[in-house]
C-alpha cells in the first residue's frame, strides 16, 4: 500500500538526517566547522566538502573552491573555518557515515520510484494521462522543480483531482502523507471540524470531575499528518502570505507554540475543503490581511462601546 511505502521512506529519510548529525559531529571534533561555512552540511556545498574531506583533501583554499556558486559566504569566509586537525580515528568515522549516508539515499531513491509507480496505479478515471496545470505561484513551482519533485506533484494532481500544493505552505511531501494517510476522498469525515478533530488538531482537554486529567500522546496515522502540518505551519514565520500574518499575529498574542498549532489547524481545514468540496485556495496576502483584522477589531470596540452606552469615533488628524 501507499501508506506502508510513504511510512517506510520517512523512516529512511530520518535516518539519513541521524548519519548528517553524525558526520557533523566528526568534523566537528576536528574543528572543522563546516556547519558555519554553510547552512546546511546536506546541501550541495557542504556534502562537497564532506566528500573531498572523505576522499584526502586537506587543504582549506582547495576544499573551499568547492564553493557552489550560489552559496552566501564567499571562498575566502569558507576557508577560514575548514582548517582543523585531521585525526585519524574521527576520518575514520566520518568516512563510514558518509558510506551510511549515501546507502541510505539510494534506499529512499528507490522508495521513491516505487511511490512513483504506485500512484500510477491511484490515477481516477478523469484524469489518467492528462495533462496537470503548473503551480500557480512561480517561485513554489520553481522550487518543487529544483528538487525533482515535480513528477510525484503531478502524480499526486492525477490521484487526489487536485492540487494541494497551491496552499502556502504545503509542499509536496505534505501533500503525499496526508494523501497516503487519509486518501483523497474525506467523504467519511461530514465536517471539517470531525476532520481536524481526527488530526489531533483541535484542542483536547479530557477532565473529570471539573479538573483536567493528564493524557498520554497518541500515535497514529493522524499523528503524522499533524506533524506534517506543524512543519509546514512553522515555515509561514516569514512568509508574506495571509497565512504568514495570521501565525506573526498569533505568535505575538498567544506564542509561538501555539501558533503552530492554530496555524497548522488552519491548513488543515483548508486542505479539507479543497479535497472535500473542491473549493480553492486563494492568498488575500498578509496586508489585506491585517486589514481585515483591523476592521474586525474595530467594528468588535464599537460594539463593546454600545453596549456601555458610549459611541467610539474617529479621531481627526
Amino acid at each position: 500500500m501507499l501508506r506502508t511505502l510513504v511510512r517506510d521512506k520517512a523512516i529512511l529519510v530520518a535516518e539519513s538526517a541521524d548519519w548528517v548529525r553524525r558526520m557533523l559531529k566528526s568534523l566537528d571534533q576536528m574543528n572543522v566547522r563546516v556547519h558555519r561555512a554553510v547552512s546546511e552540511l546536506s546541501g550541495v556545498t557542504g556534502m562537497a566538502i564532506v566528500r573531498a574531506i572523505a576522499a584526502g583533501e586537506r587543504d582549506a583554499q582547495k576544499l573551499a573552491q568547492l564553493r557552489d556558486r550560489r552559496c552566501r559566504q564567499s571562498e575566502q569566509e569558507i576557508a577560514e573555518q575548514l582548517s582543523g586537525h585531521w585525526r585519524e580515528d574521527h576520518l575514520f568515522s566520518l568516512r563510514q557515515s558518509l558510506q551510511m549516508y549515501d546507502a541510505i539515499a539510494e534506499r529512499i531513491t528507490a522508495y521513491e520510484q516505487e511511490i512513483l509507480r504506485k500512484l500510477a496505479t491511484m490515477e481516477i478515471g478523469e484524469y489518467p494521462g492528462g495533462v496537470v496545470p503548473p503551480v500557480k505561484n512561480l517561485e513554489k513551482g520553481k522550487a518543487i522543480k529544483k528538487r525533482g519533485q515535480e513528477p510525484k506533484r503531478q502524480a499526486l494532481y492525477r490521484m487526489s483531482g487536485v492540487d494541494v500544493t497551491q496552499i502556502d505552505a504545503i509542499g509536496v511531501e505534505t501533500v503525499e502523507v496526508v494523501l497516503s494517510e487519509y486518501g483523497p476522498d474525506l467523504s467519511r469525515f461530514p465536517t471539517e471540524k470531525q476532520f481536524v478533530s481526527h488530526a489531533t488538531l483541535a484542542p483536547r482537554v479530557p477532565k473529570s470531575g471539573g479538573k483536567p486529567l493528564k493524557h498520554k500522546k497518541r500515535n497514529s496515522a493522524s499523528t503524522r499528518v499533524a506533524a506534517a502540518l506543524r512543519m509546514a505551519a512553522l515555515s509561514l514565520r516569514h512568509s508574506a502570505t495571509a497565512l504568514g500574518a495570521y501565525y506573526r499575529r498569533l505568535a505575538r498574542r498567544i506564542g509561538g507554540d501555539v501558533a503552530v498549532f492554530a496555524t497548522a489547524r488552519k491548513l488543515a481545514t483548508l486542505i479539507y475543503r479543497l479535497l472535500r468540496w473542491g473549493q480553492p485556495y486563494v492568498d488575500e496576502g498578509a496586508e489585506a490581511f491585517e486589514k481585515r483584522y483591523q476592521q474586525q477589531h474595530i467594528k468588535g470596540l464599537a460594539a463593546r462601546a454600545k453596549e456601555l452606552g458610549y459611541q467610539l469615533m474617529p479621531t481627526t488628524t
